[in-house]
Order: structure tokens, then C-alpha cells, then sequence
């Protein structure tokens, strides 16, 4: 009898225990959905940059930053309304923020140019953390106290470096102050749009409550196949013709390369800079030489020079400009590509026709004229004694 009471206790306590684990789970996820909360009660806020790049697992990060302010903010429907109701249907109201109830103990993320950012086709989400942190004795009851968190992109011109990014600049941090053993403690934060969607950082923004956040930080980046054609019955398929390529892209690296596949070793990486990084070197008939890693930013101006004797007619696909010209001995042929989504690929097309023989005429023209004459002297003879008969 005995045994079996204290059995069904044992089960009983169990019971209990798992139930109120299982509420305190649930009550934490509810408090700080999306948003990682450490152990010192601080939460850590996330930005991420989507890099993309048809072949590289890696690209030269963008060389743009963003900077974090808090500040308290009077809870109002145009910041998540006024109140907040649990999935318990148990409702608090929200107040606003003390001044310094929360701060930002590192404000700032960073994608710089010199580390690598990874990539991939689909897009690889490359996440970083700023700090928020509670100081208790700023507040002076239990409740629900909100802050507004203002992002600031650093160059404000955010194209300049490549990268697109429309989300929303404020995030609103709510804070649940509650009673605890030695007084006041952090149940937790929500962090969420003006909306009230729940989200861990500072990625795209909604359109509507609801909505899925769009419009985050992305870095598209771009693979370059420079070509040479030598076409034309009198063009020379085996001399390899000078080529120069110049790259502004915000002083990023950048992977180059003469062969059959994108450039992507080590030993093809190009130390960027802010005036340009020259590249040289030769091509010919159908030889290509690939250029990895820009981002929309970026300028190349490419210079072909004619290392023969001979005169090509140039033309250029796949960039600006196309028109054909005439290109002497040791002249040039130029070509500029800025934002390089639009053209993946550009071909440089030397042309060389076979050069009219000169001085034929001359040197057979009297014996032609005298046989014409006979020719013609004995066309009339025949005809005279035709009227003769």
C-alpha cells in the first residue's frame, strides 16, 4: 500500500513538474520571440546581408556599415499599439521607456572591404549581432516598457557599395519587467516592427501586419567572361592580342583569371582599390579571360591593343559602345562597363579581310588590251564577209 502511494506522488510531482517546465517555455518563447536573450538578461539584434554569386563560395565584403540608437518612444499604434495580449489572453499595458532602462552595449555591425562575405547562387545570409542591455535601476515597477532602435547605413549612399537594401530603419524593443526573488528582473524582450511582427534584428521590412518582411540587405555579385574572336579570311587566329582591364569597385579584390572556368583561387585574387587595380594581359581567338566577384558598382574599362602590322575592323558585344571601327597598327580600341549586371560577358571581334591585290592591272593591262583588239578586229571581219555572200 505504501509503495503504491508513494508511486502515484511520484508520478503526480513529475507531472507537475513538466507542466509548469512546459508553461515557463512557452511563456519565455511568447516573451522573446525571434530574439536570442543571454544569460545576463542582455539580447543580442541581427543584421543580415544576402551575398549571391553564381560560382564563388566567397566574395570581398561590400565595405558597408550600419550604427544603432536607442531611445525610449511612447508606445502609440504606429509603433505596435498601446497593449499586448498573450496567448493566454492575458493583457498588459505598455508603457513608455525610462531613459537608460536600455542601452546598446555595442552599436554597430560591419561588412568591410578585406574580410570575406560568404556566397552562393540562392544567396547566402551572412547574419552579425549588435548588444542591447537592461539596467534595473532605471525602473521602478513590473511592466511592459518600450524603446524604438533607429538604424543608420554607413555610406548613407548605400548603392555606392554595391549593395540594395529597403527595410525599414526603426525596430521597437519591448521589455518585461517583472517582480522577482531580490526584486525587479527581465522576463524578457520582444523585438518587432511598427506593426508588432515579431523579428531577431534589422532584416527587410513588412508591408502590413502580418506581412513577410522584404527588401534586406542583399550584395548581388557577378562573374565577368572577357572573349577574343578573330574572324575574317585573312585574320590572324594565333597572335595573342594585348588586353587591359581596369576595376573600380568601392577598392574590393576581386578574382581574375585567363581560362575556362571563373577565376576563384587564391593565388587569382586581386587586391582592390579605390583608384583602380590594372589588369594585363593577352588573348586570342576564342581565348577568354574572366573577371570574378564585382558587385553592380563596379566600372571596368577594358583597352585592346593591335600588336600587328595589319589594320582590324573592331567591334564590341556586350557593353557599351558597339560600333565597329578601323584599328591601325599599335592603335587601340576601348571599351567601359559600368554596372556590370547588365553585361556578363563582353567580346572584343578583330575582323581582317583579304587585301585586295595590287598592280595585276598594271602589269598585264597592255597584253589584255591587245587581244581585246584582236578579238574585236576579227568579230567584224567575220561580220563583212558574211555581207559579202
Amino acid at each position: 500500500m505504501k509503495k503504491n502511494l508513494i508511486r502515484k506522488i511520484a508520478v503526480s510531482v513529475t507531472a507537475l513538474t513538466v507542466a509548469a517546465a512546459m508553461n515557463a517555455t512557452a511563456f519565455a518563447a511568447e516573451l522573446t520571440s525571434g530574439v536570442a536573450v543571454t544569460s545576463d538578461q542582455s539580447v543580442n539584434i541581427s543584421k543580415v546581408l544576402t551575398v549571391i554569386n553564381p560560382d564563388l563560395a566567397y566574395v570581398d565584403g561590400p565595405g558597408m556599415s550600419y550604427s544603432y540608437e536607442i531611445s525610449s518612444v511612447t508606445p502609440s499604434n504606429d509603433n505596435g499599439g498601446t497593449s499586448v495580449t498573450d496567448a493566454n489572453n492575458n493583457t498588459g499595458t505598455v508603457h513608455t521607456g525610462p531613459a537608460g532602462g536600455v542601452s546598446l552595449e555595442t552599436n554597430s555591425v560591419s561588412f568591410p572591404v578585406g574580410t570575406q562575405v560568404n556566397a552562393s547562387d540562392s544567396g547566402t545570409a551572412n547574419k552579425k549581432y549588435f548588444t542591447a542591455v537592461s539596467d534595473l535601476s532605471k525602473f521602478t515597477a513590473p511592466g511592459i516598457y518600450r524603446y524604438r532602435i533607429t538604424e543608420t547605413p554607413d555610406p548613407a549612399d548605400i548603392t555606392s557599395t554595391g549593395v540594395t537594401d529597403t527595410g525599414d530603419r526603426d525596430r521597437y524593443l519591448d521589455i518585461y519587467i517583472v517582480n522577482g526573488d531580490g526584486g525587479l528582473a527581465v522576463a524578457g524582450y520582444t523585438l518587432h516592427d511598427r506593426y508588432n511582427n515579431k523579428t531577431d534584428g534589422f532584416n527587410g521590412g513588412s508591408g502590413g501586419p502580418g506581412q513577410p518582411f522584404t527588401g534586406a540587405a542583399e550584395l548581388v555579385t557577378k562573374n565577368i567572361i572577357l572573349t577574343q574572336e578573330v574572324s575574317g579570311n585573312m585574320g590572324d587566329r594565333n597572335n595573342q592580342f594585348p588586353f587591359t582591364a581596369k576595376i573600380t569597385d568601392n577598392g574590393r579584390s576581386f578574382y581574375a583569371s585567363k581560362g575556362e572556368a571563373p577565376a576563384s583561387n587564391e593565388t587569382d585574387k586581386i587586391a582592390g582599390s579605390e583608384t583602380g587595380s590594372v589588369m594585363n594581359t593577352t588573348l586570342s581567338h576564342q581565348e577568354k579571360y574572366y573577371i570574378s566577384g564585382l558587385s553592380s558598382a563596379a566600372k571596368v574599362e577594358y583597352t585592346e591593343t593591335n600588336n600587328t602590322t595589319d589594320t582590324y575592323s573592331v567591334s564590341i558585344e556586350g557593353g557599351t559602345p558597339s560600333e565597329g571601327s578601323q584599328v591601325a597598327p599599335e592603335g587601340t580600341k576601348n571599351m567601359t562597363q559600368t554596372g556590370v549586371l547588365s553585361a556578363d560577358s563582353v567580346k572584343f571581334v578583330n575582323k581582317l579581310d583579304t587585301v585586295t591585290p595590287t598592280g595585276v592591272a598594271m602589269r598585264y593591262g597592255a597584253s589584255f588590251c591587245v587581244i581585246a583588239a584582236g578579238l574585236l578586229l576579227a568579230a567584224f571581219r567575220c561580220l563583212g564577209m558574211k555581207k559579202s555572200r
